[in-house]
């Protein structure tokens, strides 16, 4: 992937379709870079934040991952700033390895969910040894089941640095008794008097 160094405001560098950011890591000064839009959204999908790649500064190559990305609260999927940061074929990277999910669609039913406490494990790796995921499969789970660290199939080449004992998923009963509902309907119904009561007075004035 090209990036390029950073010159221009944030302001024209992101009207232009581009994504500022930064270089950096332990061999060099830290670079403010900019790179398009596609091509890191392609690179994001394909090598997560979990996963070395190279890019092209000028005429130098850098090994990287993506260390940290800053994202637009409203439009979630544009990227304001981003992080790269620089490493050698002999260092490890640690780093939040997300998740995947699978099989909720043969467990969940209206009053049974699946729960997921952590979406993802803090793990340690060498560069080249990393994955975008880590499945969980929880298709064969029923009501009152769970997973811990220690039952998952863990890529070869990570090291979990999590309790083995910590959940990651549990299947629980979602059910809200008849008494409570009635609470909520009784509560809602009083707010909207007060309100009403609040506009008569002023119409009143």
């Amino acid at each position: 992937m090209k990036i390029e160094k950073r010159t221009d405001s944030l302001k024209d560098v992101r009207g232009s379709h581009k994504i500022p950011g930064v270089l950096f890591g332990k061999t060099i000064e830290p670079i403010s870079i900019q790179v398009d839009e596609k091509p890191f959204h392609d690179m994001y999908a394909e090598k997560g934040m979990t996963q070395t790649f190279d890019v092209k500064l000028g005429n130098k190559k850098h090994l990287v991952y993506i260390k940290d990305i800053q994202r637009d609260i409203i439009k979630h999927n544009q990227f304001l700033n981003i992080k790269l940061q620089k490493v050698s074929k002999d260092d490890t990277i640690t780093a939040d390895i997300p998740l995947h999910i699978t099989g909720k669609e043969a467990v969940e039913k209206p009053g049974i969910i699946v729960s997921v406490p952590n979406d993802s494990l803090e793990v340690e790796y060498n560069v080249g040894s990393g994955v975008a995921s880590i499945d969980v499969d929880v298709s064969t789970l029923k009501v009152g089941d769970s997973l811990h660290v220690k039952d998952l199939d863990i890529p070869e080449g990570l090291k979990v640095l999590v309790d083995p004992e910590q959940t990651v998923v549990s299947v629980i009963e979602n059910t809200y008794s008849e008494e409570e509902l009635d609470t909520e309907e009784e509560m809602d119904a009083s707010d909207v008097e007060v309100i009403n009561e609040k506009d008569a007075d002023e119409d009143e004035e």
